[in-house]
């Protein structure tokens, strides 16, 4: 994925480890989303031990249609009707459930048309049960605009706890030791998200935050990308000094990037050390 981005972080493989979650924070002036693209293309591209693609990606998306994020990767080389049965769009977004007519335009395309509907925000048990039992142990989940949920009158504590039952399942799926389950979720950051946002570092293994420059962007710099380890992180290397065992390969220290966004890609670089700069 990011080469500069996964040296900071310490992700050997370009992706966070098996198991984990990792929160992306962003706000009005600073997109955290602009990460989502980069995590579906590294996850379809990973590779099993004997060298096999047969990781699965499952996109749960608040924010955005299926036509979106096609239209993106296929800016990024990436064909997604390519990889029947790898790529699982789940629709949290359109109220009708799949293969209805949608505001007259007729009905949903089959290339567009999502693996799974949730016509009713407030009920999640069966996208839980789908993603438990009907998903590979090698499974990506990227959970894109987690915060409409707090839009649509649901709560914080409702949205907490999604994000927790859908780590359970990673966790879970992890522990079989088949694959390279993960969990993913962003973050629109604002007065109304404070606490959730709060919540969900205690949650995570991993938390990037995206924030505009005080001096502002530029064609150069667009913002900068901080990167701290969250509660989980902290607890596991904690327990690792206690036991006095070997220092996780995975541990990092706080690291702050800048990054440049072009059409097809999002450029991570020390502070002063950008092509452009230089």
């Amino acid at each position: 994925m990011y080469k500069t981005l996964s040296s900071a972080v310490n992700w050997p493989q370009g992706l966070p480890e098996p198991g984990t979650t990792t929160v992306v924070c962003g706000d009005i002036e600073a997109d955290g989303s602009v990460v989502v693209p980069h995590f579906i293309q590294g996850a379809l591209q990973e590779t099993s031990p004997g060298g096999a693609t047969t990781a699965v990606v499952v996109l749960v998306s608040l924010t955005q249609t299926m036509s979106h994020y096609m239209h993106v990767m296929r800016k990024m080389g990436v064909n997604l009707a390519r990889h029947p049965g790898r790529f699982q769009f789940v629709d949290a977004l359109t109220p009708a459930p799949v293969g209805t007519e949608l505001a007259g335009s007729g009905m949903v395309a089959t290339a567009t048309r999502p693996h799974f509907a949730v016509p009713d925000r407030a009920d999640w048990s069966g996208f839980f049960g789908w993603l438990a039992h009907a998903q590979p142990p090698g499974c990506t989940v990227v959970v894109d605009g987690l915060c409409s949920l707090l839009d649509q009158g649901l709560g914080c504590g409702f949205a907490v706890g999604f994000v927790d039952t859908c780590r359970r399942i990673v966790e879970a799926k992890a522990a079989r030791g088949a694959g390279a389950a993960r969990l993913v979720a962003t973050l629109f950051l604002d007065d109304f998200s404070e606490a959730l946002a709060r919540s969900l570092v205690r949650r995570s293994h991993y938390v990037l935050s995206f924030e505009a420059l005080a001096s502002g962007s530029s064609t150069e710099v667009a913002g900068q990308l901080t990167v701290v380890p969250g509660h989980l992180f902290c607890h596991i290397q904690k327990k690792e000094r206690e036991a006095e065992e070997k220092q996780s390969a995975a541990e990092f220290k706080p690291a702050l990037l800048h990054y440049r966004v072009s059409d097809t890609t999002v450029e991570f670089f020390s502070p002063g050390q950008s092509r452009m700069v230089l």
